[in-house]
């Protein structure tokens, strides 16, 4: 009906012919990108990197803003608001 479903006339069908990876393809060179930079940086500068990571997540100030992010819009502005109104 009025030629709004014809396939222009260089366009194919399939997905292969233009050329684009698959996700197998995708997963398998991000996984071989992921063994050389892993083989490239060495496991003990990864192990240092990782106790890093976590020290920081468990600081005290990384526990504070999970707290205030998982506190409700409403209140923390009533918090806030509570302290400024302590320094004037």
């Amino acid at each position: 009906m009025f030629g709004f479903f014809k396939k222009k006339s260089g366009e194919k069908s399939s997905g292969k012919a233009s050329g684009k990876p698959s996700s197998a393809d995708i997963r398998a060179q991000a996984m071989e990108n992921v063994r050389q930079a892993r083989a490239a940086i060495g496991e003990e500068t990864l192990d240092k990197i990782a106790q890093a990571m976590q020290k920081k997540q468990s600081s005290d100030f990384e526990r504070a803003k999970a707290r205030i992010k998982s506190l409700d819009n409403g209140r923390v502005a009533d918090n806030i608001r509570a302290m400024i109104d302590e320094k004037e």
